[in-house]
């Protein structure tokens, strides 16, 4: 079930069929549900339901989509019929993205190294565990492990490949021995499509950051975006791209090879 995947920036982006047609998906483990585009959703054997999705941005912004069932979806030889996915358009390069659900059963592994995607049983995994708390709300389903700073104090972030470097709120700046109006700290505001003003700081970690579970898995140095948001933070793959990594959303575990 090996899959070669390119990447879109960071993310890693996958050749996926709706149906009997090939798009390019990427896979991010922070997105919560599979999304599709409007233009995969405007498919004639794609069925609209009367559901809407709800959540919520890192910012806190509440955001809505509707639902549909698309008529077949496979990654290589994993194939689901039927699956419920939200309507949203997030930008050109990819026709969607895979959500946790689409692989339930199975684990997700990711070897950067190699730039292969398989689905596993989460029996065969290997590397350094650590535990997941796995959350569902909404019909979208979450993971986060716990993170110790460069101060000892332990946080819980979410595991998102869909981010970049590692983001924390800001009342955990000084934690990394960061000073948010220090002159080594890039600050930049602006507004999104929602009318949300925010402000964010990019600033390097003074020590290291590691998995609680896992402390041989620290990184020092690290680059970090401080922001106001409503976790503690999100663990991007500026981190995890430096291990094969194999996430088991039903066990509640992640191994780290």
């Amino acid at each position: 079930m090996t899959t070669t995947f390119d990447r879109f920036h960071h993310l890693v982006r996958v050749p996926v069929r709706v149906g009997g047609d090939e798009y390019r998906f990427l896979i991010d483990t922070g997105i919560g549900i599979t999304v599709v585009s409007s233009e995969v959703a405007g498919r004639a054997d794609v069925r609209a339901t009367v559901e809407t999705m709800s959540g919520r941005r890192m910012s806190g912004q509440e955001v809505h989509a509707p639902l549909v069932r698309l008529p077949s979806l496979s990654l290589g030889e994993h194939r689901v019929e039927g699956h419920l996915a939200g309507v949203a358009d997030l930008g050109d390069g990819f026709a969607g993205i895979l959500g946790p659900d689409f692989y339930a059963g199975l684990a997700l592994c990711v070897d950067p190294a190699a730039m292969t995607v398989d689905f596993v049983d989460p029996g065969a995994a290997q590397g350094w565990e650590v535990p997941l708390q796995v959350r569902h709300e909404n019909r979208t389903v979450d993971a986060f492990v716990t993170l110790t700073l460069p101060s000892g104090r332990e946080v819980s972030v979410e595991v998102d490949t869909g981010s970049d470097n590692l983001i924390l709120d800001t009342r955990f700046a000084g934690d990394c021995g960061i000073d948010l109006d220090g002159p080594e700290v890039t600050t930049k505001t602006g507004t999104d499509e929602t009318g949300y003003e925010w402000t964010r700081h990019w600033a390097t970690v003074r020590g290291s950051v590691h998995l609680a579970a896992a402390p041989d898995t620290a990184q020092a140095g690290a680059r970090v975006h401080f922001q106001e948001i409503i976790y503690d933070g999100l663990i991007g793959s500026d981190y995890l791209d430096r291990y094969c990594y194999t996430m088991d959303f039903d066990g509640g575990r992640m191994f780290l090879r």
